[in-house]
């Protein structure tokens, strides 16, 4: 049976905005990434001041107000840890102690820097119920049996309904209303064409059914919508909501994993506090396991999945580009806006301009030279590395909170101290609405005057017979 009025609020913990979500992620990931593993205690006062200096501008985060304290905190337990799922904690019976380790979405995310296959993945992991709520409001969850993958879900009824002869698109609130905030579709009873079928024939009849507004009824339907947008899985407008028609992959992705669920809710008698602390601990950790399946998603997947865009429905798409190769798109791009840079100043020395990503070794992508933003010395070269990420939304450079990171290997960091100010890096932005470039100029002396912060991540290690102690033979 299906009720369209049965309705039931099943929360998510509250985000930041799109915009914020994606300029804050790299500051959460690479703070955990540098500090992990640690001892939670250990943890806490070091991201504590990576995040009141980022906030706040002051590292001394124990003389911020009671109020900036609480920002903060929130920006590292509920957004970082409990809602993107970058670190979870393990307690040590033997020493009687809780150590926080980084999650494997972490990991990707750090290897990758590729923002919309992190959120896929969160989407991928979320189910109710889940351990990302109060105790009260989990129990609650449990004795309404609630048991739903909610963006799988989600996916699956876009698919259904693009996939139907009269190729309808959904509102919003109607996803909203009839599917994130119904009791029979929480407790996974009902098949998507059911509820496909009921919106079409309450559309028909004129059926005028509870508009959700407001922080408390819309809030976390909204936070659901802002996931899977920064996943790039669905676009939106205003009233309406569809499918990428650009992720077909992806979409068989979620299509194929709407039943697996990652975590057992039901096997744990929560009454205990120990009992309660096991529960988390084990959600945390499964919730930040990576899927290996979204490797494959720019690559061939599953052949029976289309996608159609708005514009073979109802109205335009502007979906973005998918993107093969990350890297090698980045280098492409900067490749000929250099060799145009060099065009417009002098078209003879337009072959100067050297594509050399494949070349290892060198510590840089491409050979150019000074041209017109160097006037005294035009023909001196110009040492530039490549460095590429994939987001949602466009990158936020005029606020204050804003930051971002990249990995650079030893050989990169060499040349950066050898070739001085004529070594650029150039940080690549793949968003929705277009693609934005930044330089970086003499970044090995931005480190040294203190202006850019970095630190060795992995330690190369050599050594000879004279240092072996043992030798065991199998």
């Amino acid at each position: 049976m299906y009720n369209p009025t049965n309705q039931y609020r099943c929360t998510i913990i509250r985000g930041k905005s799109q915009t914020d979500m994606e300029d804050l992620l790299p500051l959460y990931a690479n703070m955990v990434h540098k500090f992990c593993p640690c001892e939670e205690d250990q943890f806490k006062t070091s991201c504590f001041k990576t995040l009141s200096k980022a906030l706040f501008g002051t590292e001394a985060y124990d003389q911020l107000s009671d109020s900036n304290k609480k920002t903060v905190q929130n920006h590292l337990t509920e957004v970082a840890g409990t809602l993107l799922g970058l670190y979870y904690p393990y307690y040590d019976f033997e020493t009687d102690r809780t150590y926080i380790n980084e999650s494997e979405s972490c990991k990707y995310l750090i290897e990758n820097d590729d923002y919309p296959t992190f959120f896929k993945n969160l989407c991928l992991n979320f189910q109710f119920p889940n351990g990302a709520k109060w105790f009260q409001f989990i129990e609650e969850d449990i004795k309404n049996k609630i048991h739903l993958k909610p963006f799988c879900y989600v996916v699956d009824l876009l698919y259904y309904a693009q996939s139907q002869p009269e190729k309808e698109i959904l509102t919003k609130q109607e996803v909203g209303y009839y599917v994130l905030n119904n009791l029979d579709v929480l407790q996974g009873n009902v098949p998507c064409s059911i509820v496909y079928d009921q919106i079409m024939s309450d559309r028909k009849n004129k059926v005028k059914r509870e508009k959700l507004s407001g922080s408390r009824d819309w809030q976390h339907i909204k936070e659901q919508f802002n996931l899977l947008e920064l996943a790039n899985i669905i676009e939106t407008d205003a009233t309406y909501i569809w499918l990428n028609k650009e992720e077909t992959n992806a979409i068989a992705c979620f299509l194929k994993h709407k039943e697996d669920f990652i975590f057992d809710a039901y096997k744990y008698e929560i009454g205990s506090t120990a009992e309660k602390a096991i529960y988390l601990e084990e959600w945390k950790k499964v919730y930040g396991q990576f899927n290996q399946d979204l490797i494959n998603v720019h690559t061939k997947f599953r052949g029976n999945v289309v996608i159609l865009g708005r514009d073979e429905q109802k109205a335009h798409s502007g979906a973005t580009k998918s993107t093969v190769d990350l890297g090698d798109e980045g280098e492409a791009l900067v490749f000929r806006l250099e060799q145009e840079r060099v065009r417009n100043y002098r078209e003879r020395l337009v072959n100067k301009v050297l594509l050399l990503g494949k070349t290892k070794g060198l510590g840089y992508d491409i050979s150019s030279i000074e041209a017109d933003e160097n006037p005294s010395r035009p023909e001196f070269a110009r040492y530039i590395e490549v460095k590429a990420t994939k987001r949602v939304t466009e990158p936020s450079f005029d606020s204050p909170s804003w930051m971002d990171s990249l990995n650079i290997t030893a050989k990169e960091w060499v040349a950066a101290e050898q070739y001085g100010d004529y070594y650029n890096i150039y940080r690549v932005y793949f968003t929705k609405t277009k693609t934005f470039i930044i330089r970086i100029q003499n970044p090995f002396k931005k480190a040294e005057n203190g202006e850019i912060e970095v630190y060795p991540t992995i330690y190369q290690m050599n050594f000879d017979a004279s240092v072996i102690e043992k030798r065991y033979a199998q």
